[in-house]
């Protein structure tokens, strides 16, 4: 149905299988196969979904709200408190990586990069000048 490049990897699938179901149960490779073909195709169906909300709001990008409006559209009401879930969750530890980031930026003792360059350039500047005045010695 679809080209193997665009279906997600089976491995994955199967790991994430074997998690929900009792140790005790096997799962078939047939069985497996189809479930890697569902999933492909739930995701190029809720992703086309999106992209038609996307573009019917005159946008060529489509954002996560768009995938949880697809979801309603497709008829998957029942998902979307998971769905909302997990978009507030990515969107929090996507939150605390810039919060991080700003925080390491603002540590190096409240100085701007370009101010730590110059203050780099000036300390070389005056090693050199030692150095020089050193030899002359």
């Amino acid at each position: 149905m679809f080209d193997d490049d665009l279906m997600l990897p089976k491995a994955t699938i199967v790991k994430a299988i074997k998690e929900r179901v009792p140790e005790d149960m096997k799962v078939g490779g047939e069985t497996s196969d189809l479930v890697v073909s569902c999933c492909t195709t739930l995701i190029h169906v809720l992703s086309s979904t999106a992209n038609e909300i996307s573009e019917r709001n005159k946008r060529a990008t489509i954002q996560p709200e768009d995938v949880v409006q697809a979801a309603k559209e497709l008829g998957f009401e029942s998902y979307i408190p998971v769905l909302e879930k997990a978009l507030d969750e990515w969107k929090s530890e996507k939150k605390e990586a810039k919060d991080l980031k700003n925080k390491k930026a603002a540590s190096l003792n409240g100085m701007s990069q370009e101010e730590l360059i110059k203050m780099q350039q000036q300390l070389f500047q005056q090693a050199k000048d030692k150095a020089q005045g050193g030899a002359m010695e």
